[in-house]
């Protein structure tokens, strides 16, 4: 096929693939941020420090930001505020984070964070690539990051996100909010492709160029779809038609790989893809 930068030239050739070791575990590779982001982020661990008093534990940084592929306006920011107390309704970390409007936060009490099931792809990721502030390092009591099923955070839950996305473009009133859901799917799309492969080959990655790579190499009947729904990830559309050409080729197909890795599960003796 021709050079995935014809088809994808907002897609860099950067990002990450862990391998893990002959037991499976990974190494740690999270990461401090950049400045300004870190004074930025130690500044919002501060306020709650200051708010919360000992009801503040920490807060986690995780994604593109503390694995160093964070691109400033175009990547964003995940952050997990880590406290007993219910949420502070006037807090908004986008007063003091100036290096992108789009950030995701949950507020999330210590003890269910360490202790719940709904939880365990967070502490696989923390474990894996997070970054922490504040008075205590939740991560201190993680264990270390292990491939294995419970690392798979979207080729599960593929039917639910797949059947959904058209509702979300329809709900969109911006072409801002028509290119967020267009990058919310193209980065599902791209990591469930990688994930379908990824304990077979006994590595793991987040970042969208390594994922796409392996994908396009394992699905090489897909490999221009797959570095056009990189693209999109990266560069995202807020044109239905584009957004849809990509997921009416590879949703169908991420769906059957879906439901051979459910059997897989189900019997894991049975001939075919192994997870």
């Amino acid at each position: 096929m021709e050079n995935f930068q014809t088809i994808a030239p907002n897609v860099r050739s950067v990002g990450q693939l862990s391998a893990a070791d002959k037991h499976g575990i990974l190494p740690v590779i999270g990461q401090a941020p950049e400045e300004p982001l870190l004074s930025e982020l130690a500044s919002v661990a501060e306020e709650l420090h200051t708010q919360l008093g000992e009801q503040f534990h920490s807060l986690a940084l995780r994604g593109s930001a503390s694995r160093k592929t964070f691109v400033k306006g175009v990547s964003d920011v995940d952050l997990i505020i880590f406290a007993q107390s219910p949420e502070v309704p006037n807090l908004f970390p986008s007063h003091w984070i100036t290096q992108t409007s789009d950030i995701d936060l949950e507020w999330i009490k210590p003890e269910d964070f360490l202790l719940s099931t709904k939880y365990r792809w967070l502490r696989f990721s923390l474990s894996f690539s997070g970054y922490c502030f504040g008075p205590q390092n939740i991560l201190n009591k993680l264990p270390a990051s292990s491939l294995g099923p419970h690392a798979i955070a979207h080729l599960h839950g593929a039917h639910k996100w797949a059947a959904f996305w058209r509702t979300h473009f329809d709900d969109a009133q911006t072409d801002a909010e028509r290119k967020r859901v267009c990058s919310w799917l193209m980065k599902r799309v791209i990591r469930s492709l990688f994930e379908a492969e990824m304990l077979a080959l006994n590595v793991y990655s987040r970042d969208i160029f390594p994922c796409a790579n392996i994908a396009s190499s394992a699905f090489p009947q897909y490999s221009s779809m797959i570095w056009r729904a990189a693209e999109l990830a990266i560069a995202p559309s807020s044109e239905f038609q584009s957004i849809s050409e990509v997921a009416e080729t590879l949703l169908p197909f991420l769906l059957k790989l879906q439901t051979e890795q459910r059997l897989g599960c189900l019997n894991p003796a049975s001939p075919g893809r192994t997870f």
